[in-house]
């Protein structure tokens, strides 16, 4: 074994490191979903988030496109264990810049596919777990811009039925509902998508 070590470049040494404790920490984490410890899929970095169904091994994405989170706890795992599988097999074969190249795009693409997979488990779960009619009533906030006047929808959050969501969003208002507005959940439409309006702000106390 020692023997096998010292004849590695100090690249693969690097990239055989990192490869092998992605990996069993992602085992670890399979090991604990399966179990029902975590679900290997939510996020926890806002202290709202943490319920029942909540998992502690994710955290709040860095990036989002629609939605679609990426660069989340989960991605970086997927990211570095397959891309320093990748870079350390093609090292051999194209040498250290070239077998990085190689790395970083396997990484890439793992990354997107599990974000792809679980944003498929995660919508299919709540589709069948959650009716959203019981949103109707409550405050949400706007995660990613919902158009006015329903020219197109956004994403609202909201805790209901004892989670914290994200649900799809239209409203009838005039004026687009910004990232971080206040929203009331009027009511629903296509089963999963709720119509919201901005929250009217409190009246001021009259003073006598």
């Amino acid at each position: 074994m020692a023997q096998w070590w010292e004849a590695l470049s100090v690249f693969q040494q690097v990239m055989f490191t990192v490869a092998s404790a992605a990996t069993i920490v992602m085992i670890i984490f399979l090991i604990l979903m399966m179990f029902g410890a975590s679900e290997f899929g939510g996020d926890v970095d806002d202290p709202s988030d943490v319920d029942l169904n909540a998992d502690g091994i994710n955290d709040e994405p860095l990036s989002a496109f629609s939605g679609f989170r990426v660069l989340t706890l989960r991605g970086a795992l997927a990211f570095l264990a397959i891309g320093g599988w990748t870079a350390y097999g093609f090292y051999t074969v194209v040498g250290p810049w070239l077998s990085i190249l190689f790395g970083i795009v396997a990484g890439a693409v793992a990354a997107f596919l599990l974000a792809l997979a679980f944003r498929a488990t995660l919508k299919l779960e709540n589709e069948g777990n959650l009716d959203y009619h019981n949103a109707i009533g409550k405050i949400g906030t706007v995660y990613i811009k919902v158009p006015k006047s329903r020219k197109g929808s956004g994403k609202v959050t909201l805790t209901m039925q004892e989670r914290f969501i994200e649900a799809d969003a239209v409203t009838e208002d005039l004026l687009d509902l910004t990232t971080g507005t206040a929203v009331d959940i009027l009511d629903v439409v296509n089963e999963t998508t709720l119509i919201v309006t901005k929250k009217a702000s409190p009246e001021p106390e009259s003073k006598i």
